[in-house]
């Protein structure tokens, strides 16, 4: 056999000397049919070949052919003619021939259509290659050998590949496990809903009766559930009228600092205009059953969230609590000052001055938390100065507040007033604006009349946030300058502007004065000539006994209460001067000074 015969592979000759194929493949036919194989073996006469297929019509051919001393084992007919087919059968190409030296390439590619039916039955099923010149089975054959090779190969092949991806597991088996947690934890939400959800289809609707009882049992149910909740909110709120009828009514809201809404009268006339509606609505507003426990349960929630602003007081640094300032509209101070300015004409012997009273809300403006929405107060105030008749002496405290507002506690932090400190700077600003000889602070005591002073903002809050502040009074050493004090809405005479009563209760501030009235009348024994009229809100009260050191008679009118003539006032009293003192606050959303020239 040669080498490079196109139509057989190349073969090592030391397979060749192993597997006996180093003899002739010359094929004989005996004289009994039979032919003979490469290595001496015999087949049968009926096996066809390609090289002679009109064997199977001689009839001879039938005897079983025996094998000589030197062939191997008796092959199979079927086996044998497999071998006689792959003995005879041509390769297509040099091209496959050349393929065929390859183990990697493509067997079905390189060998003929027998050659790929061989491949399909190879004992080996990761084989992609079969021998074409024996049959399979024998230890020695090159198929055999190759397939162990190949399965080894590809064991050990696979083996590394497990490896790998264990390793890839190890390293990813963590965060998988954690995902499998965070997912557990998110799961068990679901649960939880559920479960509410059914408790609250209970309370509210009995459940979902649909899964044990019938649908017209569930009707009757609804029927009666909706029916019963029905008529329990009709009687709720008859129960909440009924209660709010018999309750009595409160005057004032401390808190709020501010008279509270009566019940209005009803007549036919204020019934068609709406007049009556529009107050009883009010009053309902202002009057309503436990009104201060439901503003202080709604200021608690709202402290949880975590707000800063507090049913309109903001929780400031310091342990400061202050109202917010917003601006009216232009027309609406328009009409003010323009019946102040009025006012000023109709009396031009007096001398009129205005005090407008800036609030901690401006003056510890850095104190506010962030994102405030405030308007500035002092251009405000430079609004008004604009409007103003040129007449009325308008005194700042702006740059008198700001230069001491970190030396001296200008304003109690609970409450939206200022302190008597506060009150005795404005008090030596507004002398020096009419010419007036203050008094010398070392002519006044200073005493402390209360440590445990709680404000209008403590309670307005409605959590009762806040740290009680310290009250002081300013007593004149001097007592040989006695004063008498005259209340008209009480009909009193005291020889003293402070109540210490008042200390003891909810509201410490209405120890000047004793609160807020209707007129005051106050007589010192100053030889002057000038008697004040103050038209005033109550920030006037704690200066009040700074200004008695000035005047011989001072007349208090709060238009906030008052119901005279302010005409008349005038008139009976021989004033000389007046002063409109009001905090700008109270000043802005306040309407009851256009009442000033009735």
């Amino acid at each position: 056999m040669k080498k490079d015969n196109k139509y057989e592979p190349v073969m090592p000759e030391y397979l060749k000397k192993n597997l006996g194929l180093d003899q002739p493949r010359k094929s004989q036919r005996s004289s009994n049919g039979n032919v003979k194989t490469r290595a001496g073996a015999k087949t049968k006469g009926n096996v066809k070949s390609k090289a002679n297929p009109s064997s199977n019509s001689n009839p001879k051919s039938k005897s079983i052919a025996k094998s000589s001393s030197s062939a191997k084992p008796k092959v199979s007919p079927k086996k044998a003619s497999t071998s006689a087919k792959k003995a005879k059968t041509p390769l297509a190409t040099n091209q496959r021939t050349q393929k065929k030296a390859s183990v990697t390439s493509s067997p079905k590619q390189s060998l003929g259509k027998n050659s790929t039916k061989k491949i399909k039955n190879s004992g080996s099923k990761n084989s992609n290659y079969r021998n074409p010149y024996v049959g399979k089975g024998s230890k020695n054959d090159i198929d055999g050998i190759y397939s162990r090779n190949k399965r080894a190969e590809l064991n050990s092949t696979k083996k590394s590949n497990v490896k790998a991806q264990n390793v890839k597991t190890a390293s990813v088996k963590k965060p998988k496990k954690a995902k499998k947690r965070k997912k557990r934890g998110t799961n068990l939400l679901y649960p939880v809903i559920y479960f509410i959800s059914i408790f609250l289809g209970f309370v509210f609707a009995g459940g979902d009766k649909e899964r044990y009882i019938s649908k017209s049992r569930k009707d009757a149910l609804d029927f009666k559930f909706f029916r019963v909740l029905s008529v329990g909110f009709v009687v709720l709120l008859f129960v909440v009228m009924f209660l709010n009828i018999i309750t009595p009514t409160s005057k004032t809201s401390v808190a709020e600092n501010r008279e509270l809404q009566q019940r209005p009268s009803m007549s036919l006339s204020r019934l068609l205009d709406g007049k009556f509606a529009s107050e009883y609505t009010k009053f309902l507003s202002d009057q309503f059953i436990n009104r201060d426990g439901l503003i202080k349960i709604k200021a608690k929630f709202d402290l949880m969230t975590g707000k800063k602003e507090i049913n309109g007081v903001y929780i400031a640094k310091n342990d400061y609590l202050m109202e917010g300032f917003k601006r009216s509209d232009d027309n609406s101070t328009l009409s003010k000052l323009s019946e102040i300015n009025k006012f000023t004409n109709n009396n031009t012997g007096l001398k009129v001055s205005m005090m407008l009273v800036p609030n901690k809300v401006e003056i510890y403006s850095n104190l506010l938390p962030k994102s405030n929405p405030n308007d500035s107060q002092k251009e405000y105030v430079n609004f008004v100065k604009k409007n103003l008749d040129s007449k009325i002496k308008v005194v700042e405290l702006f740059d008198v507040f700001e230069k001491n507002k970190n030396n001296i506690d200008l304003y109690f932090k609970t409450d939206h007033h200022w302190t008597t400190d506060g009150a005795y700077l404005a008090y030596v600003e507004y002398c020096k604006a009419l010419n007036l000889e203050p008094i010398n602070e070392n002519m006044l005591e200073r005493n402390l009349a209360s440590d445990s002073f709680k404000g209008s903002l403590y309670y307005k809050n409605g959590a009762e946030i806040g740290f009680p502040d310290e009250l002081y009074l300013y007593l004149n050493k001097n007592e040989d300058k006695p004063v008498l004090v005259k209340y008209y809405d009480d009909l009193k005479k005291v020889p003293s502007l402070y109540d210490v009563s008042k200390l003891q209760g909810r509201d410490p501030y209405e120890v000047f004065t004793g609160g807020n009235h209707t007129q005051i009348k106050i007589r010192t024994n100053i030889d002057t000539k000038r008697k004040l009229l103050v038209v005033k809100d109550s920030y006037a009260n704690a200066m009040l006994p700074f200004l008695v050191n000035n005047f011989s008679e001072i007349t208090i009118v709060d238009l906030r209460y008052f119901t005279g003539s302010l005409q008349d006032v005038i008139q009976n009293n021989e004033l000389t001067d007046v002063l409109f003192l009001n905090n700008i606050n109270t000043f802005n959303t306040d309407s009851s000074i256009l009442s000033v020239n009735d």
